[in-house]
């Protein structure tokens, strides 16, 4: 018949009373798993002064260039005008106002003054007819016709030379007013990029001590962040060290596998296994005595 044997495992005494100690403490009336906890709240740092006041230039400085924009706007308008008239001035049919208005006063005054000249080589011509006996001769009558009409041909010859170069002149004039409401306008167009520019780089500059500012912001913002983070996790770990301690406390109970004692119950040996027992013992005795063969042939 098989034996039952029953092993019973507990650990030493002081240990289980601290561990009952142990657990009344976490699980008891008054125990830390019946205490609630405050979890502290995770807080956001507050934007500093100096991210507001980003904010407050970045606001207002929106549209910063439009006041340079309009200028550049008008200028490229006034620009473009000077061009358009400088282009206009081009054309030949308003060169008229670009002749001298004293040319035609000169030229009557030169042609008054071929006529008083004209008229004292007549006279000279008819005192020496008048002296020779010919006037009124067809010799006189050839050259005074000549003369006449060497004095249409020098009048005629002066009148076109003077109009010629006052529409030469007038003509050059014109060009020159051309040109110089050209550059004119190039020199405006010019002043409306760099109004323009003036405009794009005020914007940017703008931007510029804004995103340093949000830099100088965000540091301080991480750095008021980072306390109360610390805060918070100081606050964590406080309420956790009584929890910490108990955690310790039962690492060291179950840690410690040399004070455990074994107790072990089994059945009472019957009396053939006594016997049996004492015979082997003889057995064993006799051995030691060297009288192993007698104790065999008893058995026997």
């Amino acid at each position: 018949m098989a034996e039952e044997i029953i092993q019973y495992q507990r650990q030493a005494p002081f240990i289980e009373q601290r561990a009952e100690k142990l657990l009344e403490s976490v699980f008891g009336a008054q125990g830390l798993a019946n205490i609630p906890q405050d979890v502290p709240a995770q807080q956001i740092a507050p934007l500093t002064q100096a991210q507001q006041t980003a904010i407050e230039q970045a606001q207002q400085g929106l549209g910063a260039y439009q006041p340079f924009l309009q200028s550049a706007g008008q200028t490229v308008g006034a620009g473009l005008g000077a061009i358009g008239a400088g282009i206009q001035a081009l054309d030949p049919s308003q060169v008229g106002t670009y002749m001298d208005p004293y040319q035609q006063q000169v030229t009557q005054e030169a042609l008054a003054e071929l006529d008083r000249q004209a008229a004292m080589q007549r006279q000279q011509t008819s005192a020496q007819a008048v002296a020779a006996g010919a006037f009124g001769g067809s010799r006189f009558g050839v050259r005074e016709a000549e003369e006449a009409r060497n004095l249409a041909q020098v009048k005629s010859q002066r009148i076109f030379e003077d109009l010629s170069r006052n529409y030469l002149q007038a003509q050059a004039a014109q060009r020159a007013t051309a040109q110089q409401l050209g550059a004119l306008g190039t020199q405006t167009l010019g002043a409306a990029q760099a109004q323009s520019g003036l405009g794009s780089l005020t914007q940017q500059l703008g931007g510029v001590d804004i995103n340093r500012l949000l830099s100088v912001g965000g540091v301080q913002q991480q750095q008021s962040q980072n306390v109360m983070e610390a805060a918070r996790q100081t606050e964590l770990a406080r309420q956790q060290e009584p929890f910490r301690r108990v955690g310790f406390a039962s690492d060291i109970l179950r840690g410690v596998p040399t004070s455990q004692i074994q107790y072990t119950s089994q059945p009472s040996p019957s009396l053939f296994q006594q016997v049996a027992g004492l015979g082997i013992a003889g057995l064993s005795t006799l051995g030691a005595l060297g009288g192993t063969g007698a104790g065999v042939s008893l058995l026997s």
